[in-house]
């Protein structure tokens, strides 16, 4: 039977890789932080990130090497989930908070002042996006939406790297998940729909 609970994580599912992402973010939001062991200047990252041309100019920064080789330690990381990575920096480098509940799509869908956070349009054009660059530039355009109600940092980066994962796997001709609730877009989707109600 099909698991359809589209609010679970898919990729992040255990504590390590979770905390990772967790510190990485809290680093980010501090002049003088510790990540990884090591004292770093997270406002400094966080600044080199939102300037850097996304995501391949993320790539040659200090707060995306860090959190590379961080998340390395605890879960295994090819090539498509390094450029997933960098988006997922570049796009976490605009976020003001980082929430727990609910997911990252249900967030969208939320309704902030009388409307859903994030347009029905736009959230349309976030899911019909075939290209890395624009699939970034939108995502940080919903976040800075989401302001200071913050934004669920692990459910984003799962859905990065889902959405990533699928796009290789479009590249490479193989078949789609035949389940439909493991797919990126109708996980987004459930989850969109579903606050709104």
């Amino acid at each position: 039977m099909s698991n359809t609970d589209t609010a679970r994580e898919r990729v992040f599912t255990s504590d390590s890789p979770r905390n990772v992402l967790s510190s990485w973010f809290n680093a980010l939001q501090q002049r003088k932080a510790f990540f990884g062991g090591v004292p770093v200047s997270g406002r400094a990252w966080r600044a080199e990130l939102r300037r850097a041309q996304a995501p391949y100019g993320v790539m040659m920064h200090e707060g995306f090497y860090a959190l590379c080789q961080q998340l390395e330690k605890v879960m295994p990381l090819d090539n498509t989930d390094r450029l997933a990575l960098a988006i997922f920096a570049t796009v976490a480098a605009h976020v003001d908070a980082n929430t727990t509940k609910p997911s990252f799509a249900a967030q969208l869908g939320e309704n902030l002042q009388g409307r859903p956070c994030l347009s029905t349009l736009r959230f349309d054009a976030l899911q019909q996006t075939t290209e890395q660059a624009e699939f970034c530039r939108l995502l940080i355009r919903a976040v800075k939406l989401r302001g200071g109600a913050g934004v669920n940092i692990v459910s984003l980066a799962d859905g990065i790297f889902l959405w990533m994962r699928e796009w290789q796997a479009r590249e490479e001709h193989k078949p789609q998940e035949r389940n439909p609730f493991e797919r990126h877009h109708i996980r987004w989707a459930s989850e969109y729909l579903s606050a709104g109600k």
